[in-house]
């Protein structure tokens, strides 16, 4: 082989991300023995071992630790390019990559879609909705154009932009005492089971934070996976928890679910878009943000 196959190097850097053949082979659409018969060529051409399987997981050897940054670098000016180039055709056609945190990705974004897609109906919008931590990971890996998250996050690597205030509010159920109060105080929850999302939720992240300031660290929690969850479990009457408001709105409206505001604690919180440093944002990227920021106060 006198010439490297771009083929090859592209597979070699999406196993290197995914750290998985299985996992490589099917966001390549291709089989487990392609994609190792195809490691194997490079590595024959390389003249040394670029991965070390370790059971169902394949890390980088020294080797694959040294040609990877190169390969990344190779597929984000590609990418780049081809993004320039889109852009001079105009917003006729393109794909939208976006990835958001649970709350954005359910309640807050659907409306806002539906009047984009209307003014530009030829583009194709993809939605990853996801942990807020895994967001992060997936604007890291340039596997979204975008990021929305629901909490701040501080890695270097990103631009990271407020757009919109949030309101995260206590939650009870209707026939509980609380309901019929306006405000209760931090250390009211104390006496209370709280009902958590899962670990690496924005709001989660914020709710034990913010508590944290104010004195308050609660240990009689339990812990449901989504949104969705925690609301039917406070209707069943588990306990209480903190959500924001807007995914609330059908519950209060139905009156299965009661909310009640926090007193002496800040419980508004920023949404934010989120995107690599050195990613270039397209035409059609920045008319999504600019149509977001101009929207979000009508979701």
């Amino acid at each position: 082989m006198n010439m490297l196959n771009l083929n090859l190097l592209r597979i070699f850097h999406t196993v290197a991300r995914l750290q998985s053949f299985t996992r490589a082979a099917e966001a390549l659409f291709l089989t487990q023995p392609g994609i190792s018969k195809h490691v194997k060529t490079l590595e024959d051409y390389y003249g040394t071992r670029l991965f070390d399987r370790l059971g169902k997981k394949v890390v980088l050897t020294q080797a694959g630790e040294t040609l990877f940054p190169t390969i990344d670098r190779i597929f984000h000016l590609l990418d780049r390019s081809e993004k320039e180039i889109d852009d001079l055709k105009g917003m006729r056609s393109g794909d939208l990559r976006l990835g958001a945190s649970v709350t954005i990705g359910i309640y807050f974004l659907p409306g806002i879609l539906r009047e984009f897609q209307k003014l530009h109906p030829g583009i194709r919008v993809s939605l990853d909705i996801d942990l807020n931590r895994q967001i992060v990971e997936k604007i890291l890996d340039n596997a979204v154009d975008i990021g929305l998250l629901g909490a701040p996050e501080t890695d270097e690597r990103l631009t990271v932009t407020p757009f919109f205030k949030d309101e995260l509010v206590v939650i009870v159920p209707v026939d509980r005492a609380w309901a019929a109060r306006d405000t209760i105080r931090p250390l009211d929850l104390l006496g209370e089971r709280f009902i958590f999302s899962q670990q690496g939720s924005g709001t989660r992240s914020i709710v034990e934070e913010r508590l944290r300031q104010a004195g308050v660290v609660l240990t009689n929690t339990i812990e449901f996976g989504h949104t969705e969850a925690v609301k039917k479990a406070v209707e069943a009457g588990l306990g209480v928890s903190i959500l924001s408001r807007s995914t609330i709105a059908n519950e209060e409206k139905l009156g299965s679910i009661r909310s009640i505001s926090l007193s002496e604690v800040d419980l508004c919180r920023n949404f934010y878009f989120a995107c690599r440093k050195d990613k270039y944002l397209t035409r059609l990227v920045r008319t999504f943000l600019q149509f977001i920021v101009y929207r979000s106060g009508d979701p």
